[in-house]
């Protein structure tokens, strides 16, 4: 993806595009984390048309890559500079994704009450397929169908094509981007608001697995650069509590055949206590348990890459954000989904980065035990990268989510 690729265009209040920065004003960031809220920054000069409009509250960005919104959301803080060397003095904005819609509101007991201080009922109790059930959380919660004070006005659903396993979920004032997530795990689901002409839309869709097609590796030109880390499960068993007291509450444990390998790889025992006494019903309990199991009931492999700029397997195109493709780590391949993206844009040059995570298909003894030689020569590599304003810049910048 080249920076010509890219379109920023900025927003007002009313969701209606402004203008546009030209790619040469460009002084920009961009970090974007699947089913969570992105980031971005922007530095424009204090008498840029468009400074007056960011400025305000409620306007906002529209990214736009090379086949798809990349993202979009508004402002939320500015900080003006000025120098004896630039007295006319600059602006550097900063923002959240649209996702931060789902992270500002709560899914209440009863959401047809808006009043938080009278819910009269205990639980928001859905079941169904996956895909549904958050659907049904956000129109409720943000929604069409949510009562006018919670309502927002601008944001429509896309299409529920009830994908997904069969779930039953409660809820009582957990962050309702957190519940999509929990719900998004459980049936491979991605989800998002965006920009849609003057509205924001309520996305989800399936994870597209694309490894067969994508294979990312120094070697054959597709990266620039690339590190991994290799960590402990987080969980291995989760013991799942109930309803009752003491001795005569529900209690579940669970366990899979990856998370006892990761705990027979490791030599750790590593236990979880799940309180979930909102609730009797032992699928929901046993659901609870998997969601743990398989958020971090295994050995992580994080990658960190590069894509080369003139790569055939071009990122926002042929590749996205939740997407599973194949990449080659000390020689062996594996797959995995891209959780996170990174972007700058500036006068030094257009740089973007990808994040995997949750990554399977590796073997661990053959990783830990690779000459360390090589590991030094990579570093190397990519500290004289580094030295440039190259790759590894951008790796550093990803490492800190």
């Amino acid at each position: 993806m080249r920076l010509t690729d890219i379109t920023v265009e900025v927003r007002d209040k009313s969701l209606t595009r402004v203008g546009l920065v030209r790619p040469e004003e460009l002084i920009f960031e961009m970090q974007d984390t699947f089913n969570n809220v992105g980031s971005w920054k922007l530095t424009l000069g204090s008498e840029h048309p468009l400074t007056p409009v960011l400025r305000t509250p409620g306007a906002g960005l529209i990214v736009t890559g090379p086949s798809y919104t990349l993202m979009s959301g508004p402002m939320t803080k500015f900080e003006s500079a000025s120098t004896p060397e630039d007295p006319g003095g600059s602006v550097v904005f900063e923002g959240v994704s649209d996702n931060v819609t789902l992270s500002d509101r709560l899914a209440f007991p009863d959401p047809t009450n808006p009043d938080g201080a009278t819910q009269a009922l205990a639980h928001d109790v859905r079941q169904g397929p996956a895909e549904s059930v958050m659907h049904g959380f956000v129109r409720a919660n943000v929604g069409p169908a949510a009562p006018s004070p919670r309502r927002h006005a601008r944001l429509t659903m896309g299409a529920d094509y009830a994908r997904g396993p069969q779930v039953v979920k409660s809820a009582r004032f957990p962050v309702l981007g957190n519940l999509l997530t929990e719900i998004g795990l459980l049936g491979n689901l991605g989800f998002r608001v965006i920009q849609r002409g003057t509205d924001l839309v309520f996305e989800t869709y399936e994870v597209q697995d694309r490894s067969d097609f994508i294979r990312l590796d120094v070697l054959n030109g597709t990266l620039s650069g690339q590190r991994a880390t290799v960590s402990a499960p987080g969980v291995t068993r989760a013991i799942v509590a109930g309803q009752g007291e003491l001795t005569k509450r529900q209690l579940l444990q669970i366990d899979s055949e990856i998370s006892l390998e990761a705990e027979a790889d490791w030599g750790r025992r590593i236990e979880q206590w799940i309180d979930q006494r909102n609730t009797d019903d032992w699928d929901e309990l046993r659901q609870a348990g998997d969601e743990a199991i398989k958020d971090a009931g295994f050995t992580a492999v994080d990658i960190q890459l590069v894509p080369m700029e003139d790569s055939t397997m071009v990122f926002g195109k042929d590749w996205g954000l939740g997407d599973r493709v194949a990449v080659v780590v000390d020689g062996q391949e594996l797959k995995s989904n891209v959780t996170g993206l990174v972007m700058k844009a500036s006068s030094s040059g257009f740089q973007v980065g990808a994040v995997l995570g949750d990554a399977t298909g590796f073997n661990l003894d053959i990783a830990l035990n690779k000459r360390l030689s090589r590991a030094e020569k990579r570093v190397s590599l990519l500290e004289r990268a580094d030295s440039a304003g190259g790759a590894d810049d951008i790796m550093a910048i990803m490492g800190v989510w």
